[in-house]
């Protein structure tokens, strides 16, 4: 199903819009300005979410940040938060599966040796994009998280991907 149009506001009508990558490109790169840029985040979206898919059997993301709005302003970056269907599978994750679990998510306060170093912030993707991870029961915080548009002026939609 194809997303919504743009409303008056250059932001997809209030909402969760179940999509797929075709729909996303359609509406948020080839419909909006920027495209070239656009292009680039879509390319870390489609990436971001083939890994996810190696190490979360099903579940639904959901897209967000500037990445989801029609405005003059070039986007810099996307906003993806996964919701889980079974999060007992991602509790019982070890080693490696672990480690492209955390490697999916945005860590911040992350301390690395040899040589030491602290850095603010670790985003995937070359950090053209920021991945959160959904707890269950917290699915009403990130919706209106995603649907809150700059500023707390109004509300947006997004795009939910499911797998």
């Amino acid at each position: 199903m194809p997303l919504p149009h743009w409303t008056a506001e250059n932001v997809l009508p209030p909402g969760r819009h179940p999509a797929d990558l075709a729909d996303i490109y359609e509406r948020l790169v080839f419909d909006a300005p920027h495209a070239n840029e656009r292009e680039i985040l879509f390319s870390a979206l489609n990436s971001h979410l083939g890994m996810v898919r190696r190490v979360i059997p099903a579940g639904r993301a959901w897209i967000g940040g500037a990445f989801v709005e029609r405005t003059a302003a070039v986007p810099t970056g996307l906003d993806v938060v996964l919701i889980p269907e079974d999060w007992g599978n991602l509790k019982r994750l070890t080693g490696p599966a672990r480690d492209a679990l955390y490697g999916l998510l945005t860590l911040r306060g992350v301390i690395i040796g040899q040589p030491v170093m602290y850095l603010d912030q670790v985003q995937p993707v070359g950090g053209l994009l920021d991945g959160f991870l959904c707890f269950p029961g917290d699915e009403d915080t990130w919706e209106a998280t995603w649907s809150a548009v700059g500023n707390n002026v109004g509300m947006k939609g997004f795009p939910e991907v499911a797998w």
